[in-house]
């Protein structure tokens, strides 16, 4: 099958959600008492969603027919493997060089504290990995390690009873027990139940051979399913004062909405319906920018505070400027550092 644009137009939206967010947490840190972005772009945290909903569905797609077959197995999880770590590793170094130099400038929320091998191999520890978004990847690599025992073990039309059965056991599990063991917390983690539904929506958009639901449909349909995520988490964060919501109310929160928005914009492109190429190019350096982005902004940001004021102005400059900045920085990272590492790693395979 040919590679669905909408599907990296996503990511282009998954990972400028990101941004946004993690922008946003710096004005307010360094713009003064008034700030340009208003306090919706907290739900830029959404991206993280959306980028593991897509990834399970993705995960279908480049597998599908390859199913107990030891070498496709190999293959796919050194795939993914290289996809995750060189460019990965590229940043953890740089992160790390600072770290070393002053060790007050890595992960201030948790005490400056860092588990290095942990961070470079993407384990699960008790403290973030250096590079902050890379607790995501934790999450990555564990799916790709459990979807390399299905594909191993599980025959291909066992496939959405495996992932039932997987999501059954994360939903018990969490109901049972309190757990408090990194890799356990990992292993049931109720986010693992996003890369599943992604799942489900790759076995249903196979089974649906012929388009069924018009796009202006589609788009309304992931337009109210938007929306219900922002009444819902703006509803969350009122009652609880939580930022980020917890647990299974960031499935219902966010991973459904999520599941929707893929699930419409997918079955869109049947009908000729692709988001504009800007987004798509976006999505193709998404991994880059994703990793990038937080260097980029703090580097700014310690130049920032040489001269920030509490007048709102300098931020109608500083801010565009840095959004500007961050897809700069990923594009660049994308062609001179994540694609050559990648057509290395492929020839080496």
């Amino acid at each position: 099958m040919k590679k669905i644009q909408n599907i990296q137009a996503l990511r282009g939206v998954a990972v400028l959600s990101v941004v946004l967010f993690h922008l946003m947490t710096i004005e307010k840190k360094y713009g003064g008492t008034k700030t340009f972005l208003p306090d919706f772009f907290y739900f830029g945290m959404f991206g993280v969603d959306l980028f593991f909903v897509i990834s399970g569905f993705v995960m279908v797609v480049v597998t599908r027919g390859k199913f107990q077959n030891t070498k496709q197995a190999i293959r796919f999880l050194y795939h993914r493997a290289s996809r995750i770590y060189p460019t990965y590793w590229v940043y953890s170094t740089l992160v790390l060089g600072v770290f070393l130099i002053n060790h007050s400038l890595v992960n201030n929320s948790q005490g400056n504290q860092v588990d290095v091998l942990a961070s470079f191999l993407l384990l699960p520890s008790e403290t973030l990995p250096l590079v902050i978004v890379g607790w995501t990847l934790i999450h990555e690599m564990y799916f790709y390690l459990v979807f390399f025992l299905v594909l191993l073990i599980i025959p291909e039309k066992r496939f959405f009873s495996a992932m039932l059965l997987w999501g059954a056991v994360i939903i018990c599990m969490n109901i049972s027990l309190v757990l408090i063991n990194p890799f356990a917390k990992l292993a049931f983690h109720s986010l693992n139940v996003e890369f599943i539904l992604g799942c489900f929506i790759a076995i249903l958009f196979y089974r649906m051979n012929n388009q069924i639901l018009k796009t202006n449909l589609l788009l309304a349909i992931a337009f109210v399913g938007f929306i219900a995520s922002v009444y819902g988490y703006d509803l969350y964060q009122y009652s609880t004062g939580h930022i980020a919501p917890q647990g299974w109310w960031r499935i219902l929160i966010f991973g459904m909405p999520a599941l929707l928005v893929v699930f419409c914009f997918i079955n869109a492109e049947r009908n000729g319906f692709v988001i504009h190429s800007s987004l798509i190019k976006i999505g193709d350096a998404s991994y880059s920018i994703y990793l990038s982005h937080l260097l980029t902004l703090h580097t700014a940001e310690w130049i920032w505070s040489t001269f920030s004021s509490d007048s709102v102005y300098d931020n109608y400059i500083v801010i565009p400027a840095l959004f500007i900045l961050v897809i700069i920085v990923g594009m660049v990272s994308y062609r001179y550092v994540e694609k050559p590492l990648l057509t290395y790693s492929r020839r080496v395979a």
